[in-house]
């Protein structure tokens, strides 16, 4: 070499994992899932008594229970032992794939300062020999670097060896369950976790988010996972549980109505059955079209599963789902939808969430979480249930649903971990009515957001809350133009795209003025220039968003409802919109 210096060898690139945390935290599933099943046969035997029979066949028949019930047991225990032997094992694959992202990025910024000072030395400019500074500075370079290739080969080994003992252990955990003798032992075991008594704890402490938080951090692996395999509907419900967990123990409750439901014969199910199967199947499939998307630091699946009820509000079912980890995450936003707000309608939902999502991550303003809340009674569609659909020119149901808002957004704040979050709530359509309603009552939120709003309960933003408010409305979205504004009464509340609320009206665009894109516009505020200004809010990118005036201000358009109706009597397929809308006018009802 010109100046004599020994430039290090770059650092080679190691294997990936050949298990990985997703692949882990699918068997993980699975495995709660068939406990699950286990349990549930467990307690059938346990209450198949035989009232009618007498005497030796009596006997015979219990005895004959007995022995199954203890099987089982033994069957149980095994699995219990097995579920937190993945759980522990998909723990130690996050770490290993946490820490070699670190690695490989060391090892990219290393090679890169090897290759520019080998491109100094053997090139053009290399350093004369007879500069004894300069070559000693070179020479103290390469040393350096040689000794941070040394370190990093040797953190690579060590990663390597960790990352082969994690499977081998996790092969030899599972290898001890794997015997009726080995399972007899488990069930045996003096130290093997009392669920029955926990899951009494936890019943108590439900309904105090930062009890059961305080509460379910001194537990331990077993015992938790003892909980959401005995009762994964009570952990995956209950505030306070940390969002891992409750995925967990919701993955765990659709994965075993879709194997138990979907099993039998369709003629056979209830009606409530079948709306149980419907909803489960729609939430294994949104788990399913959303298992590519991975943390990109831990390996681990996205999407988690909050909440997921799938009998309640008469069937329509409640679930959230949520995009990133609220616990951890620096910026969490809580979407609430509008109309049609039913299990069946999570997949489109999850579209925009998604959208959503990646807006917001690209950013770069911190780690993003982005949830979708849809477990409020929202009215159905006019097609699916006319007389539940004339619940949306009525705010009872966004009042009921407001106060379950402010309880599931109480819920995430107590399982939040380190400094709390920047938290935003949005609201679409009769969503904004139900956000506004939580509003009201004093939900603790930073920012809100109101999209294609038909009203919100308050005249101003000062009366209405603390926050800071941002409203997208579409002067061409017929459903935003039915809120208060001074000139007539609104069905639902008040125009906050007015000057006179307050809010700050982000720029959304109008949207197309045909008659047949009217509604496509009350459905696009999750695109284009709307989506980029609502992840500026959620990232806490005030500035960055872009504006327009307020409705009425010059310049800030104003389309009169009855200009829109008499658009709409062009047309035959809105004559439906023009008789609900007279009567809107001449009532300042929204009639059947």
């Amino acid at each position: 070499m010109s100046a004599g210096v020994e430039v290090p060898t770059t650092v080679a690139p190691f294997a990936e994992l050949e298990s990985t945390p997703a692949r882990a935290g699918t068997f993980a599933t699975n495995l709660r899932a068939i406990t699950v099943g286990v349990e549930d046969v467990q307690a059938w035997a346990a209450g198949s008594g035989a009232p009618s029979w007498a005497g030796r066949t009596r006997d015979a028949h219990d005895h004959a229970r007995t022995r199954f019930g203890h099987r089982l047991d033994r069957a149980e225990a095994a699995l219990e032992r097995a579920v937190v032997a993945t759980d522990r094992f998909e723990d130690r694959l996050q770490r290993l794939t946490r820490e070699r992202v670190t690695l490989e990025r060391e090892r990219s910024d290393l090679n890169g300062e090897i290759l520019a000072l080998a491109a100094l030395v053997l090139g053009a400019q290399a350093v004369p020999v007879d500069d004894p500074v300069a070559l000693a500075d070179l020479r103290q370079r390469a040393r350096l670097l040689t000794a941070r290739a040394a370190s990093l080969r040797s953190a690579i080994v060590v990663w390597t060896v960790d990352a082969v003992a994690a499977e081998t252990d996790y092969v030899r955990a599972l290898a001890t369950l794997d015997s009726l003798a080995e399972g007899s032992d488990a069930a045996a075991d003096p130290g093997r976790v009392e669920v029955d008594q926990l899951v009494r704890r936890l019943e108590r402490l439900a309904g105090d988010p930062a009890a059961v938080a305080a509460w379910w951090a001194a537990l331990t692996r077993a015992q938790r996972q003892g909980l959401i395999t005995e009762r994964p509907g009570l952990v995956g419900n209950t505030g306070g549980v940390p969002i891992r967990d409750r995925d967990e123990a919701n993955r765990a409750a659709v994965y075993h109505d879709v194997d138990h439901l979907g099993r039998r014969d369709p003629d056979e199910l209830s009606q409530e059955q079948r709306r149980r199967l419907e909803n489960a199947e729609h939430v294994r499939e949104a788990l399913a079209r959303y298992r590519h998307k991975l943390d990109p630091t831990s390996g681990e699946e996205l999407l988690h599963v909050i909440v997921y009820d799938p009998t309640a509000h008469d069937g329509d079912g409640g679930v959230a789902v949520g995009l990133g980890d609220p616990d951890t995450a620096d910026h969490v936003s809580v979407t609430v939808p509008g109309l049609t707000t039913e299990t069946d309608s999570l997949l489109g939902n999850l579209d925009d969430l998604d959208d959503l999502y990646d807006a917001a991550v690209d950013a770069d303003r911190g780690e993003v979480a982005s949830v979708y809340w849809g477990d409020y009674d929202a009215p159905s569609g006019l097609t699916t249930d006319p007389l539940d659909y004339l619940g949306v020119v009525d705010d009872a149901k966004a009042e009921v649903g407001g106060e379950r808002l402010a309880d599931f957004l109480d819920q995430l704040a107590a399982s939040d971990r380190g400094d709390a979050a920047h938290l935003t709530a949005i609201g679409h359509s009769y969503g904004s009515a139900t956000l506004g309603q939580a509003l009201a009552d004093g939900i603790a939120v930073d920012d809100a957001v109101v999209v294609g709003s038909p009203g919100v309960p308050a005249a101003t933003v000062a009366d209405l809350t603390a926050a800071d408010v941002w409203v997208g409305s579409m002067d061409n979205d017929p459903v935003s133009l039915l809120g208060e504004d001074g000139t007539r009464n609104g069905v639902l509340g008040h125009d906050p795209a007015t000057d006179d609320f307050g809010a700050e009206r982000f720029a959304t665009g109008d949207g197309s003025p045909r008659i047949e894109d009217l509604l496509d516009n009350h459905r696009s505020y999750f695109e284009d220039e709307s989506l980029a200004n609502i992840a500026r809010v959620v990232v806490d990118d005030d500035a960055a968003v872009t504006v327009q005036p307020h409705r009425g201000d010059p310049g800030g358009g104003y389309l009169p409802l009855e200009a829109l109706l008499a658009m709409s009597a062009q047309d035959s397929a809105m004559s439906w919109l023009v008789e609900r809308g007279e009567d809107l006018l001449a009532t300042g009802r929204w009639l059947p």
